[in-house]
């Protein structure tokens, strides 16, 4: 079957034959009815074509909000997934900062250390968070950028060594041991 630029390359030329054949002084009738009757057999070709051409072209435009579909169906999906992933992260922190440390000091050994078939669990002491007041803490623990914000590591540095040098804590800053686990 020809393609759709040889059928129009053959319109043409059939519309340009009969346009010479009109000009002539010497009408062949037998010969304008041929080439009327190609003509409307490539009119009818180019209109098959075209048909088949927009139907694919609706086709493709369907594939293509079936593909936007399932990008925000997966958005939705990632969305889901990582808030799985959050209520994971946050089981995990219980059980590593609540319910580990209770179960190791009452029936681990006197040193803190709980073994099981699988793990070694060692209860162990460290700084947690600090908690720094904005309005009366030190100059020193303020860092100046384009806005003014606290600077929570040096202030958990200068509590750290005031607690362990035995001193007052300095002003506005405030720091407590939690237990940990060390899973080895």
């Amino acid at each position: 079957m020809a393609t759709t630029k040889e059928i129009v390359g053959e319109l043409i030329d059939v519309n340009q034959e009969l346009e010479y054949l009109e000009q002539s002084n010497d009408l062949d009738i037998d010969k304008h009815k041929e080439l009327e009757e190609t003509r409307l057999d490539l009119h009818k070709q180019v209109k098959v074509k075209l048909d088949n051409v927009d139907y694919f072209m609706v086709e493709l435009s369907k594939r293509e909000h079936i593909i936007d579909a399932e990008i925000e169906h997966m958005k939705d999906e990632v969305a889901r997934l990582k808030s799985r992933r959050k209520g994971l992260e946050r089981t995990k922190d219980y059980f590593n900062k609540t319910l580990l440390p209770s179960v190791i000091l009452e029936v681990g050994n006197d040193n803190g250390v709980y073994e099981t078939n699988t793990a070694r669990y060692k209860l162990y002491e460290t700084f947690g968070s600090v908690m720094v007041d904005p309005h009366i803490v030190a100059d020193d623990f303020k860092k100046v950028e384009i806005v003014e914000k606290l600077d929570k590591v040096k202030a958990r540095k200068a509590a750290i060594s005031a607690f362990n040098a035995g001193e007052d804590m300095p002003i506005g800053i405030d720091i407590t041991k939690v237990k940990r686990v060390k899973r080895t």
